[in-house]
């Protein structure tokens, strides 16, 4: 058998070209691909730099914010509109026309104008009744006080001040101090010359007590000189002549009972040879005098 004839090069060529030529339908969906991947490309850069500048003008903005708030903006312009709306109440007739005050007796009625420091005619919502109330208390006189803007026109203060009850000398200093043992004044005195004056290292703590045992007993309380506050526990009573009563620390108030119904017996205070009263000891007084005598008293006979 003849063997088949051989293919020329040229017809080999042809068909090796056909065999690895793409359909046209395969290169269009490779075109088709490409473009679909430079149009995402496109967009993912779009978006990029709408998200930069979004990103930037956020950055800015926060820059912005940090410097107003740092620089103090907040505070200005709260400053400034509450400026002018105090201003605009005041046109519209919230303004000071009166100042009234109630509770002052002691109080300095200069140092009370001072610190409200509002004059007739300026707008009432100036004033800040808390801060005012603060400065107000500082005053010695001053145990508590109310104050309160009353709308339309009137800035109203009720003061509570505190009851001197008596004179504290310490380190020869003289003041005045209340039932509860602060110091009120230091200044104008004399006026108070009445009070009791106590002495002794935390004397004023505890003469509120004292006071109120002696209000119960007239005829001691009019012949005390001062009182004397013993190793801050117990009173010793300063009569004319440095005639003394010596007190207990318990059970004082029976204790001046006791010397109250001697005296009422025979004139105990009133004897000038007694130099000294002792009654630190139960249903007991101790008298001693001039001459040297010491008599036993037993309470109640």
């Amino acid at each position: 058998m003849a063997p088949p004839p051989r293919k020329s090069a040229k017809t080999r060529s042809k068909a090796e070209n056909k065999r690895s030529a793409k359909p046209k339908g395969a290169r269009r969906s490779t075109m088709t691909q490409k473009r679909k991947n430079a149009h995402k490309s496109e967009a993912m850069l779009a978006r990029f730099k709408k998200l930069s500048v979004i990103i930037l003008i956020l950055l800015l903005f926060l820059w912005g914010l940090g410097w107003y708030v740092l620089s103090g903006g907040p505070a200005k312009m709260s400053l400034w509109l509450r400026q002018h709306s105090i201003a605009l109440s005041a046109d519209m007739g919230f303004s000071v026309r009166n100042i009234l005050v109630e509770g002052r007796n002691y109080t300095d009625a200069d140092a009370l104008l001072a610190i409200v420091n509002i004059r007739e005619g300026d707008p009432l919502f100036s004033f800040v009744p808390r801060e005012a109330k603060k400065q107000i208390e500082r005053i010695g006189w001053v145990k508590t006080a109310y104050v309160e803007r009353r709308l339309p026109d009137t800035i109203y203060i009720r003061l509570e001040e505190r009851k001197p009850v008596a004179l504290w000398m310490n380190d020869n200093v003289l003041s005045l101090v209340d039932a509860q043992g602060n110091i009120i004044t230091r200044d104008d005195l004399q006026r108070f010359k009445e009070l009791m004056m106590v002495r002794g290292a935390g004397a004023p703590k505890k003469t509120a007590v004292l006071v109120d045992l002696l209000d119960n007993a007239p005829e001691l309380a009019a012949l005390i000189d001062h009182a004397v506050l013993v190793d801050g526990r117990r009173w010793d009573l300063i009569l004319p002549a440095d005639k003394r009563i010596k007190l207990p620390e318990q059970g004082m108030g029976k204790a001046i009972e006791h010397i109250i119904d001697r005296h009422e017996q025979n004139r105990l205070l009133s004897r000038e040879s007694v130099i000294e009263i002792d009654a630190r000891y139960q249903d007991r007084l101790i008298v001693r005098t001039k001459l040297g005598d010491v008599q036993d008293y037993k309470a109640g006979n």
